[in-house]
């Protein structure tokens, strides 16, 4: 994923597919065009697909967390990612809307589920490592810690040209690190 190739999730290429109107697929610049809230003959029906185009490329390019902190009950598993873009990429195909977008963003799931899970080994080989140092243990169980100073810096070190497989490293991280560190046993969650 770090090549720019038709995978890429926040870079697109204008005017790569034609516009609806002619029947076939809408392109990049459609799905501008229809956030567009001043244009006066805006559908709402569009605006609301190229709403939820836009909200799961954010969701991805976040690494499957809404908030600024990634949250255990937030955090979303690729699997549903990639059961709910099936299920787009469907009905994309029979409204004739975005189906290239949502299918771009369907193809990057074996990538962000090989991250999710790179970033659960990465947890595992510092927690090894942890094991044989208690200072370097007590830092690991603190969340703010795992995530800062653990989590993102083996994300960047693993994908280093990609924000998206980093983010997506550091959920998978976390997740395996909420699994070892139960709520209670963190120390700097009172």
């Amino acid at each position: 994923m770090t090549e720019k190739n038709d995978d890429c999730v926040l870079d697109h290429e204008p005017r790569k597919d034609t516009h609806e109107s002619t029947g076939e697929s809408m392109t990049s610049d459609d799905l501008q065009r229809c956030l567009d809230l001043r244009r006066a003959d805006l559908d709402p029906e569009l605006f609301a697909a190229a709403l939820t185009v836009q909200h799961i490329r954010r969701l991805i390019a976040a690494g499957g967390n809404g908030a600024c902190r990634l949250d255990e009950e937030e955090a979303l598993p690729p699997h549903h990612l990639d059961a709910f873009l099936a299920r787009a990429v469907e009905t994309a195909n029979r409204t004739r809307r975005f189906e290239q977008e949502w299918r771009r963003l369907h193809r990057l799931v074996p990538h962000i589920q090989a991250a999710w899970e790179r970033g659960q080994v990465l947890f595992q080989e510092d927690l090894a490592r942890a094991m044989t140092n208690p200072e370097e243990m007590e830092y690991l169980s603190m969340i703010d810690f795992a995530e800062d100073c653990y989590a993102a810096v083996d994300a960047r070190k693993t994908y280093p040209n990609d924000l998206v497989l980093q983010a997506w490293a550091t959920n998978g991280y976390m997740l395996a690190w909420w699994r070892h560190f139960p709520a209670g046993e963190d120390a700097s969650v009172s």
